[in-house]
């Protein structure tokens, strides 16, 4: 199973506590190492550190679980692409200056979410 925390992050981070928010931010965004990570947040323990993100993560899931959020963002990504590479082709294949601006229209939307 292939778990996109930085997604969850991105949406459910706000529930979290601090600790596991930062705890949670500096291993996925940033990349850093138990270590690494301890040392930031103050020279907490690893096993502080741990446990944050196993309790941040357990909690992430478990917000995606009941309220789906992040697979209803991947799913309309995925149909708005479609639906852009559609809008491109008829432009490329009719020029027609309409398609041009659903395509500029879908662009716009993609940057809303």
């Amino acid at each position: 199973m292939n778990i996109d925390f930085v997604l969850l992050l991105d949406i459910y981070g706000g529930v979290l506590s601090k600790g596991q928010h930062e705890a949670l931010d500096l291993r996925y965004n940033a990349d850093l190492t138990l270590s690494e990570i301890a040392e930031e947040m103050g020279r907490i323990s690893r096993q502080s550190v741990n446990d944050f993100i196993k309790k941040g993560e357990k909690r992430l899931l478990e917000l995606e679980r009941i309220l789906g959020m992040a697979e209803r963002h991947k799913s309309v990504t995925a149909k708005l692409a479609k639906a852009k590479n559609i809008a491109a082709e008829l432009n490329g294949e009719y020029g027609d200056k309409r398609f041009a601006e659903l395509e500029s229209a879908l662009n716009d939307i993609e940057e809303l979410i």
